[in-house]
């Protein structure tokens, strides 16, 4: 009846803690291999060392994505003054919700945003879950300076040629892409 009511415990602890996100992963055999030998004792159960892979720790994998280039006119100019926003393609999100005075959309902005210089270069960053699609929100921040310019999501397919940087435990690298945006004026 204990053993029961204890693999009861387990399943229903492993069931909340999935419900969370939290799930198990496993490591190398070399982080395996490192742990200390268990203790002896006489009153201790005399507990085997895992080798090989061993379920050792929650969490979830992240990915740095990093998106640069230019943003340019149907010309092939440089445009200036147009913010180019990194946002998760799962994310349901588009340019007319970028004015909202919600500050977690304000601070995400603020963190995965940068806005094109004379040349209409930008560089964007964000950390998130491995993806193969990123979008890119491009508005029209600086009003008629630049000429008037259509914002516009555009998605940015990332794939294993664009990674850099290698995998250490729940990081999976850094995935790197360089584009051109063309921008059409309103």
């Amino acid at each position: 009846m204990k053993i029961r009511f204890l693999k009861f415990k387990d399943w229903l602890l492993m069931s909340v803690m999935g419900l969370f996100g939290l799930t198990a992963c496993h490591t190398s055999k070399e982080a395996s291999a490192q742990q200390p030998p268990a203790k002896d004792s006489d009153d201790a159960i005399e507990q085997p060392v895992p080798r090989g892979d061993g379920a050792l720790m929650y969490g979830v994998p992240t990915m740095d994505f990093v998106v640069k280039g230019r943003v340019i006119n149907e010309q092939g100019k440089p445009v200036k003054g147009m913010q180019v926003i990194l946002v998760n393609q799962k994310i349901d999100i588009s340019p007319d919700h970028m004015d909202e005075d919600n500050p977690y959309v304000q601070d995400y902005i603020r963190h995965a945003s940068d806005t094109t210089n004379e040349q209409g270069v930008f560089e964007c960053h964000v950390t998130d879950v491995p993806v193969d699609v990123q979008r890119v929100i491009v508005r029209d921040v600086d009003g008629k300076k630049n000429g008037s310019y259509v914002d516009q999501m555009v998605d940015i397919e990332f794939t294993e040629a664009d990674q850099t940087g290698e995998r250490r435990g729940w990081y999976m690298g850094r995935r790197v892409k360089d584009v051109d945006i063309t921008v059409s004026k309103k």
